[in-house]
Formats: C-alpha cells, structure tokens, sequence
C-alpha cells in the first residue's frame, strides 16, 4: 500500500490534508527522472516488473500478488494513462464568451 498524491485525485487530497508533499518523478513521456536514479529514462509502466525483481533482491518485498482493477486508457489508442498532477490554469469562459460573439 502507497500514497502517491501526484498520480490519483484520492492520494492527492488525503496527503494534502495531512500535509504530504507532492513528489512528481515522471516527465512527460511517462518516464522516470533523475530523482528515480535506478530506474530514470525508463517507462513508467514497462519498469513495473523490473522494479518488483529490484525489490525483491533486496529482500524489501512483505507480498507481492496481483489484483485485477480498472485502470484508464485512452479512448482513442487504448493505451494506458497515468493520471499526473502538473500546474495548469482555466479560464471562466461563460463569464467573457459574449465578448467573443460580438466580433
């Protein structure tokens, strides 16, 4: 069990309320960084056995097993998506869209 509160809106408001800081070690290729110095440059989800074999020589594993749950993909090429927390900004567009329609 983990928290990773740049990776899933629940993990995100439970470490924030619990003042967690937010750790965000992939880039936007889905890769790791440099702060994942043993695994940087490598795909998030192709690292994922890799890293299970680099866990368990390292005698650090309580259990491993798998649990099959629902996990997002794209709708256009199926591949899967990792939810990433990254700054953005919005525009109230409702508010200033009447502007727009004049011109």
């Amino acid at each position: 069990m983990h928290l990773a509160p740049a990776y899933g809106e629940d993990d995100y408001w439970l470490c924030r309320r619990n003042e967690i800081g937010l750790v965000n070690p992939v880039d936007d290729k889905g890769q790791f960084t440099a702060e994942v110095s043993d695994f940087a440059g490598q795909n998030v989800h192709e690292a994922n056995p890799v890293i299970i074999k680099f866990l368990k020589a390292r005698g650090v594993v309580v259990k491993d097993e798998t649990i099959e749950h629902a996990y997002p993909h794209c709708w256009r090429c199926r591949t899967p998506l990792i939810y990433r927390a990254i700054d953005a900004w919005y525009f109230k567009v409702e508010a200033i869209k009447e502007r727009f329609a004049r011109h």
